[in-house]
């Protein structure tokens, strides 16, 4: 597809925060399991408390290494959605209205009368967190019953291995093998609906933060070609001068240009693949 003017922010489905689950869709849920770790604290809490005060009590229940996003619905009457008559339901629901993304699979770690809360865990800790609440409804909501009070989910690539896969995250580790955050390094694919699904972008931040951002792309588009500093490479010899940054994914290593004008990505130095970087800001009509 033929890209848009520079001003259109990079179009890239898979980097949108809120995330938008679009590969989850049709996918089996699973509901109701009991969590590894029960929770014990509250599970609502009064506007502007709370370790992160928009994300309400889910927040206080997330165990993230680096913050992503949530936030929480305060009000007697809920308004911005649907009810449902279930728990299950509410979260099929807000899920249907692309109000929040979660893992597919999440788990119970405590319940009250009017109060589930669910939670995704990798090795044991929640790093995705909603609470659903049976309460009042407006009529144009269905009238009273269950929806998501709060919601809060770590940064993208301390989800589940396979869901952060899903969303064409590529998730990459630092020398001491601890995941690195994505305002640090950004690496996805491109949008399908650009027709981007072959090409690789890769950050270091977060890309609408105007962070360098270099390009993996095999089969180059020739609109494209203006928006690259020069042509991608699939097989060079590193240069002598190249900075390694310590990041890892697998056997692969990134290095740097000293002057972050090229990434380069390989196993061994006289075997890489070089990285153009993107002079202007990316987008697709």
């Amino acid at each position: 597809m033929r890209p848009a003017g520079s001003s259109i922010l990079l179009a890239v489905s898979a980097a949108l925060l809120p995330l938008v689950a679009l590969a989850a869709c049709g996918s089996e849920r699973s509901l109701g399991e009991a969590a590894a770790t029960s929770y014990d604290g509250p599970l609502t809490l009064a506007e502007g408390e709370g370790r992160h005060p928009r994300a309400g009590a889910a927040r206080d229940v997330v165990q993230c290494d680096a913050w992503g996003t949530g936030g929480a619905f305060h009000g007697d009457v809920y308004a911005e959605g649907a009810t449902s008559d279930t728990p299950g339901g509410a979260v099929e629901t807000a899920h249907s209205e692309g109000l929040w993304s979660m893992p597919r699979d999440l788990a119970v770690a405590a319940e009250s009368d009017d109060r589930v809360l669910y939670v995704a865990e990798v090795a044991g800790r929640a790093k995705a967190a909603l609470v659903v609440h049976d309460g009042e409804g407006s009529d144009g909501a269905g009238g009273d019953g269950w929806y998501v009070e709060s919601w809060a989910v770590c940064d993208v690539v301390e989800l589940p291995t396979d869901f952060v896969e899903e969303l064409g995250y590529e998730v990459w580790t630092d020398a001491a093998g601890r995941i690195v955050p994505t305002r640090r390094l950004e690496v996805f694919r491109g949008a399908e609906h650009c027709d981007w699904q072959d090409m690789t972008f890769l950050s270091l931040g977060r890309w609408d933060d105007q962070a360098p951002t270099f390009v993996r792309d095999p089969d180059p588009d020739p609109y494209l070609r203006r928006y690259l500093a020069e042509p991608y490479l699939p097989h060079t010899t590193l240069p002598p001068d190249a900075v390694d940054t310590g990041f890892r994914r697998g056997q692969a290593r990134l290095w740097l240009a000293p002057d972050r004008s090229r990434a380069y990505v390989g196993t061994a130095p006289d075997d890489v693949e070089m990285w153009p970087r993107l002079v202007e800001r990316l987008g697709c009509e």
